[in-house]
């Protein structure tokens, strides 16, 4: 169960971090509001997440996770820089995730 409420973390802070960069700066209120939801969401399913996994190892993993999804997302939808070290940085986070015991 721990490991579904941390899957919910990661998906809700990285939709909160696309809604803020959609809300330009808070001027797009639609996106402003989804963002204030997304990170109440967050916070909700981190607690339960910690109910349930040592919160050393949740916040890595859900830190990692919606850094990586982030950039990815970043790099297909806003047309981010893709720089030729930002692969293999984002490969070095999902060995961290790896080395942290996603099955833990």
């Amino acid at each position: 169960m721990g490991n579904l409420f941390l899957l919910f973390t990661i998906l809700t802070e990285t939709g909160a971090v696309i809604c803020m960069k959609l809300s330009q700066g808070f001027n797009n209120k639609l996106y402003t509001a989804a963002a204030m939801v997304s990170y109440g969401a967050e916070f909700l399913f981190l607690t339960l997440t910690l109910k349930y996994l040592p919160a050393g190892i949740a916040n890595g993993i859900w830190a990692a996770a919606s850094t990586i999804l982030v950039a990815v997302l970043g790099i297909f939808i806003f047309n981010e820089n893709s720089a030729p070290s930002k692969p293999s940085s984002l490969l070095l986070i999902a060995i961290g995730l790896v080395g942290l015991g996603w099955k833990n």
